[in-house]
């Protein structure tokens, strides 16, 4: 059995998955810093979304960020 395929991008992608999960772990510990955990695997997430060429992949994850940031940037305003 050939299980190449978990290198074909290199981890990036299982980096990735562990980074979003982690993130969303923190952010439901209410922890802000969890936002930036979870933006990360994102953009690595778009990386593979430009490796693989897919165009959801790649779109999915760059709307993603941007709600990231967004989210990151409101945190504190709201009381």
């Amino acid at each position: 059995m050939d299980f190449s395929f978990f290198t074909n991008y290199y981890g990036i992608d299982i980096l990735a998955m562990l980074l979003t999960f982690l993130g969303i772990y923190t952010i439901g510990n209410k922890k802000r810093y969890g936002f930036l955990i979870a933006l990360t695997g994102n953009i690595l997430w778009t990386i593979i979304g430009i490796l693989s060429q897919s165009a959801g992949l790649l779109f999915a994850n760059s709307v993603l960020v941007i709600l990231y940031i967004r989210a990151y940037v409101l945190w504190k305003k709201r009381k």
